[in-house]
């Protein structure tokens, strides 16, 4: 085989890894923002819930919701909707 045969086939090795770790760089960021977005909206659940706790009985009526609402939210875990 001739040396710009031998060149020529290094040069779609290297692209085919180039383009298999570019794909592979992508999928981790897509990963990396799912992970990222579902955290966000467990910390702001977990904050909401802990602030709804806090609530007295006027400010529970001043929002419209009752004891047994907030009761209900409250006791829930900061991963289920």
């Amino acid at each position: 085989m001739s040396t710009s045969k031998v060149n020529h086939f290094h040069l779609i090795e290297d692209m085919d890894i180039s383009a298999m770790t570019f794909a592979a760089i992508e999928r981790i960021e897509t990963f990396a923002v799912s992970v990222t977005t579902v955290l966000n909206t467990w910390i702001r659940r977990s904050n909401e819930r802990r602030l709804l706790a806090m609530l007295n009985g006027r400010m529970m009526d001043d929002i419209g919701l009752s004891y047994h609402e907030v009761r209900a939210e409250v006791d829930k875990y900061f991963w289920q909707k």
